[in-house]
């Protein structure tokens, strides 16, 4: 147990929204409304897609690039890979986050969770993801009700695992680090960033993947092993 908490962060994508999931839909969305079957498969598209995006999201994760890249860029490469003209990622974006921040499908137990753990402490998201999408996402997946508040890189302008993030949300949610807890999925930047914060840090490791993840207090594969902990 982790003991003298009274606020929780958690993460959203794929911590209780899932995102992968959600994801696949909203890019298939994408595929089908703009004709791509003309130039390759979908799983030809999806790979180009998910390649570049992943890369992507780990230098904005550390800043490197900015929000408006990340965003045209993933699109701009993919369309480029199977040779159809680019001039539409600005566009092909925006209707891929809205759709996507409507897709209801939450983490397995992440309800349960968060209903176990707002009776308990002060509950809040914190996320790299962009301003609107977060709040549509938990309102679509019902977990909204369960959250006080939602804590945005886009807010100030610093990204986990940067430490600036997590002392703004401190600040925001009137919070002290040493009992604050942080609950996600990446590794890096939820539990290394909350750690080097002076925060707890619980790792939800899903797919029980091996590592060093002494950093973290916890390690749990289900949300529902989370009430064991705090």
């Amino acid at each position: 147990m982790i003991g003298d908490i009274k606020t929780v962060f958690v993460d959203l994508d794929d911590t209780i929204w899932w995102f992968s999931r959600n994801s696949l839909v909203s890019l298939r969305h994408i595929y089908d409304v703009y004709g791509l079957d003309g130039y390759a498969s979908y799983e030809t598209f999806d790979r180009h897609y998910h390649d570049i995006n992943s890369r992507l999201w780990e230098l904005y994760h550390y800043g490197k690039i900015s929000r408006s890249y990340l965003m045209e860029e993933r699109f701009r490469y993919a369309l480029e890979k199977i040779g159809c003209p680019t001039g539409k990622c600005a566009e092909m974006n925006e209707e891929y986050l809205d759709f996507l921040s409507w897709q209801p499908l939450a983490v397995p137990g992440a309800g349960e969770m968060l209903r176990y753990l707002s009776g308990k402490y002060d509950v809040n998201v914190l996320s790299n993801g962009f301003k609107g999408v977060q709040q549509r996402k938990l309102v679509s997946a019902g977990l909204d009700k369960y959250v006080n508040r939602i804590v945005l890189s886009d807010d100030c302008g610093v990204t986990k695992p940067l430490r600036g993030i997590f002392d703004y949300a401190l600040g925001v949610c009137g919070a002290e680090a040493g009992s604050s807890v942080m609950i996600g999925d990446n590794y890096e930047t939820d539990i290394c960033g909350a750690k080097n914060a002076g925060w707890h840090a619980i790792f939800f490791n899903p797919a029980g993947n091996c590592g060093d993840y002494s950093s973290a207090d916890a390690v749990v594969a289900t949300l529902s092993d989370v009430a064991a902990v705090l």
